[in-house]
């Protein structure tokens, strides 16, 4: 199951509570609080009621609103450990010498390799006797190889091309993009430093080329950027627009 998926399960239940009765609108509101939905104005909106008519609907259903534990519930999957093991292990074959015989595999064979243990954990995570401590470290575990993967990819991205081709390419997406959903314009962060002290960065879009722009105040920061950091800030914006686009 991957991100559009589950937006698309959030999105049918959304657009399926106008159509809601006194009959079923408890159960079609459970869904799509379960489904990711959290904000009670969007739901009371979408059902055509009140805000205390959401309350009460959701608490006749089971679920405590002021749990931050609340996890959604969980979707069929369509693959089973059984179809993803024979591919994890060929994976694993097939690339761990790739890796383990260089100090240097490579931006791709990085990317391959990390996608190998991945499957793996893709595998465990579908099997249903799995303990729950070892599932939420499984889960974690996906998470930051796949994370791996996407640096090594942007390194490759840019290394096959120059800052300003690369920022005419995503801006030619963000045009495609932004008549659907709307587009970040930049970010202000704070950092928290290990000794304690904190900085401000400013992230932002060069005028004319697109390209990402990083400013501060502070000296302790280099604010020239490689092709890239450009990519990887680039979609770390994209990921915080598509987060605050689902709360409008």
């Amino acid at each position: 199951m991957n991100a559009s998926d589950t937006d698309s399960a959030r999105l049918t239940a959304l657009a399926a509570l106008p159509q809601s009765t006194e009959e079923n609108r408890a159960e079609l509101l459970g869904t799509a609080w379960l489904t990711g939905t959290r904000n009670i104005t969007e739901l009371a909106s979408a059902a055509g009621t009140d805000r205390d008519t959401v309350h009460a609907a959701l608490t006749a259903r089971g679920i405590d609103i002021r749990d931050p534990d609340a996890a959604p519930a969980p979707r069929p999957e369509r693959v089973t450990a059984g179809l993803v093991e024979p591919v994890a292990r060929q994976a694993e074959e097939a690339f761990g010498p790739l890796v383990h015989d260089t100090h240097d595999p490579g931006p791709l064979t990085t990317v391959t390799w990390q996608l190998a243990i991945a499957y793996r954990s893709i595998a465990a995570l579908l099997l249903d006797e799995l303990p729950d401590a070892e599932r939420e470290e499984t889960a974690e575990e996906l998470s930051d190889r796949l994370q791996i993967a996407l640096h090594n990819s942007h390194i490759y991205r840019a290394s096959r091309s120059t800052p300003r081709r690369l920022a005419a390419q995503t801006a030619r997406t963000d045009a495609e993009i932004s008549v659907l959903q709307p587009l970040p314009s930049g970010a202000t962060v704070t950092l928290t430093l290990p000794s304690g002290e904190s900085l401000t960065a400013r992230l932002g879009s060069e005028e004319g080329t697109g390209l990402t722009t990083l400013g501060s105040d502070s000296p302790l920061l280099d604010t020239v950027l490689e092709a890239h950091d450009h990519l990887e800030l680039h979609t770390a914006l994209d990921t915080v627009a598509q987060v605050l686009t689902r709360h409008l």
